[in-house]
């Protein structure tokens, strides 16, 4: 497909949807409202206080004081030191937050293009708070179920983190290092604004998948199988509340949820990549290993519950 017929293609697509704004405006406004609150209520307040104080923490050298806990990690996945904090403080926190403190450590020369594409690979974790009360108490019912899906989850990582250890590795480990130094307002500021930047991004790209869901399921009337992998598919939250609901054991429901976490959803990669977005990281690998990480999370859940004999 050529430049032209691509950009026809682009037009039409925009303008059905506009006319689908319009036409249910109603349904579209409620979606708005809805995003906004969840955005507001869920998202501000998690993540704007640890956002601005880990930049503060990177800026201020965080890095140098923990090469001790740092360095059999960096021997386990053959990362430098500065790649091993991401791997921890995303391990904690859950995506996109991996994007932005690759993005801290990219402003910061504290990382290379490389090691940012690696990094991107291994270091997608959802928030452990949000799989355990999230989907597994208020899903499906189900605590210990939510921790076997977080265990799947975080372990589905590392095997992704240990089959790569190769990709872009340099025998030397050399680092990029910085010596820029600021005031503290100057860092307070600078984080302030840019984790501001990186709140409406999430909420801009959150309320924009939501009505493409909204605006499939005013048109298509699909059986709750296909819907809820759409759902998944464009954005996790809205997946795994569809998968919930299916009228099937809570197994099959536990697979089809651990795959969704560990794909992410476009929403989810939408958000990576906006956050990185000056920097040119290669989306395809990134999106390859998503379901790769998708397949072997699913696998190890299976094989846990099995192992198990839970149900």
């Amino acid at each position: 497909m050529n430049k032209k017929h691509y950009n026809i293609l682009i037009i039409f697509i925009l303008l059905f949807f506009l006319f689908q704004i319009i036409s249910n405006s109603n349904i579209i406004s409620n979606t708005i409202i809805n995003s906004s609150k969840i955005w507001f209520y869920n998202i501000v307040p998690s993540i704007l206080p640890m956002y601005i104080i880990i930049d503060l923490l990177i800026n201020y050298k965080l890095l140098e004081y923990l090469n001790i806990f740092t360095s059999p990690l960096c021997k386990l996945f053959k990362i430098n030191k500065n790649s091993s904090i991401v791997f921890i403080l995303s391990l904690l926190s859950g995506f996109p937050s991996n994007s932005k403190y690759i993005n801290t450590m990219l402003e910061n020369n504290n990382l290379s293009i490389n090691d940012a594409n690696k990094l991107l690979m291994f270091t997608h974790f959802s928030n452990p708070l949000f799989i355990i009360n999230s989907i597994g108490i208020n899903f499906l019912h189900n605590r210990l179920v939510g921790i076997i899906i977080l265990i799947s989850h975080y372990l589905g990582n590392i095997v992704i983190g240990l089959v790569n250890r190769n990709y872009n590795y340099d025998s030397k480990n050399n680092c990029p290092t910085n010596n820029k130094k600021s005031s503290f307002i100057t860092t307070l500021t600078n984080s302030i604004y840019s984790t501001i930047k990186i709140l409406f991004l999430l909420y801009g790209i959150i309320t924009v998948f939501m009505i493409i869901n909204e605006i499939i399921n005013i048109n298509l009337n699909i059986n709750p199988v296909i819907k809820c992998f759409i759902s998944g598919i464009l954005e996790i939250t809205n997946g795994i509340y569809y998968t919930s609901l299916l009228n099937t054991n809570i197994i099959y429901k536990s697979l089809i949820i651990t795959f969704f976490l560990s794909f992410g959803g476009i929403s989810i990669h939408m958000q990576v990549f906006g956050i990185l977005s000056k920097y040119k990281l290669n989306y395809f690998n990134y999106l390859k290993t998503r379901i790769v990480h998708g397949i072997v999370s699913g696998s190890i859940l299976y094989f846990i519950l099995t192992l198990l004999n839970v149900f």
